[in-house]
């Protein structure tokens, strides 16, 4: 919705920070995947037009097309994707008609893909790949969106599928995604966020978000203070300045950092480790939060205060 405002395809106010160009794949019947989380799911009864919190309104492509110049904003084009078996098919087609009337870098965010698939992508003008595992161990993720909901989904062939983007894609254009707060400990979220980065995967980070009509509707968003410790992990982690070495568990279930408060304290200080994380460019305003709060990521630079803020919901510092 966001994205179709910017491009006056929607009447509402413009939002200068809003940097990506997000756009979706449709389908009639949606997504063949049922992950428990998201209102695409086979067996979710949500709005059809949600993905996380947002309303993706239906467009043909020729009008988003027509519509493009009316912008000059964005800095990136990201194409999500549902599961289905011609998805790749119909991505290509959006993509070189994007590239009729535009330069900009192009993200993808799909399921597991063949090789030949992801070099056809690339091929066509795709620069940068996600593949979303959400679930920080294999046993979380079965649960949620892989064998005990769906034929789509497996741990194992989601993980192989991202050691087969490096290759084809390179270190720094292939990207996961991370939910907090789907059962998992603070640990094993550091855990993952190191063990991705260790391969040259980066981590884009997400708050669990509880919607309606799906099966987690009930299940909470995580606490905030550890959602920045996480948060605080993956910064740390991604400039090279923290190792799974330094991480503990204390016995309440929370992580602290073998690196000094100061050190933690300074590398926090521009206040990007609390901003929306994925690729270069992307800022995603309000995925996963309500524009009252509260923020898990920034969908633009922190002020003063609230990275002073943020640093102390961390409870890593005094």
């Amino acid at each position: 919705m966001g994205t179709a405002i910017q491009m006056g395809l929607e009447s509402g106010k413009k939002d200068p920070n809003f940097s990506t160009a997000f756009l979706m794949t449709y389908r009639e019947g949606g997504c063949e995947a049922n992950c428990a989380f998201c209102p695409q799911a086979q067996e979710s009864t949500s709005a059809s037009d949600r993905l996380s919190r947002i309303s993706w309104p239906e467009y043909r492509l020729r009008d988003v097309i027509d519509h493009w110049l009316t912008t000059n904003t964005f800095r990136r084009i990201c194409i999500q994707t549902i599961c289905y078996p011609d998805v790749v098919r119909d991505v290509v087609e959006i993509v070189q008609e994007l590239r009729t009337a535009s330069e900009l870098p192009i993200s993808i965010a799909i399921h597991p893909i063949s090789t030949e698939e992801m070099l056809k992508l690339k091929q066509v003008g795709v620069s940068n790949i996600g593949i979303a595992l959400d679930a920080s161990t294999p046993e979380l993720f079965e649960a949620i969106k892989g064998k005990n909901r769906s034929e789509a989904y497996r741990w194992e062939s989601h993980r192989a599928g991202l050691l087969n983007a490096l290759k084809i894609f390179g270190v720094g254009n292939v990207t996961t995604h991370l939910i907090v707060g789907l059962g998992e400990t603070e640990k094993e979220a550091a855990d993952f966020i190191c063990d991705m980065y260790e391969l040259g995967i980066s981590v884009g980070l997400f708050a669990f978000t509880n919607i309606k009509g799906t099966a987690l509707e009930d299940h909470s968003p995580p606490n905030l203070s550890a959602y920045r410790r996480i948060q605080v992990v993956r910064h740390l982690v991604s400039k090279g300045l923290l190792a799974s070495t330094q991480i503990h568990e204390t016995e309440d279930g929370s992580i602290l950092l073998d690196i000094g408060e100061e050190k933690i304290r300074e590398a926090l200080s521009s206040g990007a480790a609390f901003q929306v994380t994925g690729c270069k460019g992307c800022n995603r305003p309000f995925y996963n939060e309500r524009p009252r709060g509260p923020m898990y990521n920034y969908p633009r630079q922190l002020t003063e205060d609230e990275v002073l803020q943020a640093i102390s919901e961390t409870n890593l510092v005094v």
